[in-house]
Parts: C-alpha cells; structure tokens; sequence
C-alpha cells in the first residue's frame, strides 16, 4: 500500500502488551513526525489501514482517532484523513568533544520529566564503572527528556552514589542533576562516555513514541568529579531522528589517534 513498506507491518507485534491500536498509533505517527508523510498528505481510510496491518477497524479508527486528537491529522467527511502537523521537530546537536557544556546546552534547551526514584543496588556494568561492590547501594533516577516542541527524544536511567538529601526526587523534578551537583560542590572534571546502538523494548517504545524494535543511540556515561572520583553512571538513550552528536577534529587530533 502507498505509504508503507513491510517494515511497517512487522512493527506491530500481538506478543506484546501495548495495544495493537497504540503500536499502530506510533507508526503512524512516527512517519508524520520525521516528514516521510508531509503537510497535506492524504492518509489511507480505515479499511485500507486495517486490511494492511492484518487488524479490525476499530483498531485502525482508534489508531487514527488518537493522531486526530494529538493535532497531527484533520479528518472530514468525505475528504479523508490529511497530515495537519506544521512543525517537525528540530534534531539537536552537542559538540562531543565539550561534554560539560554540551550537558548545560542540552539542558536549557529541553524540558525532562522523572518517572522513578530509588535507592537500589547497582548492576556489574555500574559497579564496574564506579568502583562499587555489590552491596552498594546508588540512587537510581529514570527520567524522559522532551526537545522544544515536547515531544520525547531521550530515556534517561542514571546511578549517582549517595550525595545526601539534597539529591533527591524533589529536587530533580525541579532542577536537573548538573546543577544538583554543582549545589552540593561537585565539579565535573571528566566526563567519559561510550556510543553504541540499542533497539527500542516494549517499554521504551512506549515513552519514545516510536515503534517495537526502533534503532536508538546508546551513550553510556561515567561523570568524575575533582578529585578524578566516579560518582555517577549514566545511560541515556536517544531517538535518532531528533537528536545528534556533532563531533569536530583538527589534524593534531587525528594524528593523536592513529590516523595519518
């Protein structure tokens, strides 16, 4: 069918518990979004959509229902279903090499939400990172970040040794974690971080609005503070069609890194 390709069609998994109209939703939404379907686009009828997609109308009028309500199609008798949304969010870009700013830059520019906070016992993997035993404990925040325009672009899980009752989700509702730090008189002198790639879950599919098995940029990040101690491990998560990393090196750099 016009529009879609079969890559849409696997995206909906009847093995997963979201709703098939919500994993639906997301697809179509996501080709809004990223200007694959364009202002003014017609989309398919409900018929089409659910003959497509193997599902019953109501899935596919429930689907198309919620991108009407979200602002991002108009529906009128006898015209159709036509993209209504003007505006495509901006995909930001950091410096890579400037972590410190970039964290501040980012920060301004975008609005988070914490879904969870709790003292818990670390994974390895962050153990490892931060000179930690098992029986440690860290406090874990789980936050989602939104760019200009509200729509979500990172999914945030973070491990901060205990730095007392000033870190705390009170305050991370209402300031961010780089000026929590900077409160309690931490000074970031490293930040060291790794980029991988990761396929969206269930549940990050769901608070990243984008379909099961999606491509997300994995960052790892350990953050010392100026006494070169670990004390915070990070591992964010982000939309690729909303966010990148901008990375500039000079000849001296190359040089440095083996490339001659």
């Amino acid at each position: 069918m016009r529009g879609f390709t079969d890559a849409d069609r696997a995206a909906l998994n009847r093995d997963q518990p979201e709703p098939l109209y919500h994993q639906l939703f997301l697809v179509l939404k996501r080709k809004i979004e990223i200007g694959e379907w364009r202002l003014g686009w017609r989309l398919p009828g409900e018929a089409e959509l659910a003959e497509f997609f193997d599902v019953s109308r109501i899935t596919s009028k429930r689907a198309m229902d919620e991108l009407a309500r979200q602002g991002l199609i108009t529906r009128r008798r006898g015209l159709g279903s036509h993209v209504s949304y003007r505006d495509p969010p901006k995909i930001l870009q950091a410096p890579l090499l400037s972590m410190i700013d970039s964290l501040a830059l980012i920060g301004r520019e975008t609005s988070i939400r914490l879904l969870d906070f709790a003292r818990v016992n670390p994974p390895p993997q962050v153990c490892d990172a931060l000179g930690l035993r098992a029986t440690d404990l860290c406090d874990r925040a789980v936050r989602v970040r939104n760019n200009e325009n509200g729509a979500p672009f990172a999914h945030y899980t973070s491990w901060t040794v205990p730095l007392g009752p000033v870190f705390c989700a009170e305050n991370l509702r209402g300031s961010s974690r780089l000026e929590l730090f900077r409160r309690l008189g931490l000074e970031l002198s490293e930040v060291e971080q790794t980029l991988s790639a990761e396929a969206a879950d269930g549940t990050l599919a769901d608070q990243l609005e984008l379909p099961l098995g999606a491509p997300l940029l994995l960052i790892s990040r350990v953050t010392r503070d100026q006494r070169g101690r670990p004390f915070d491990y990070l591992r964010a998560l982000y939309r690729p069609d909303r966010f990148s990393y901008h990375m500039r090196l000079n000849a001296k750099d190359l040089v440095v890194r083996g490339y001659r």
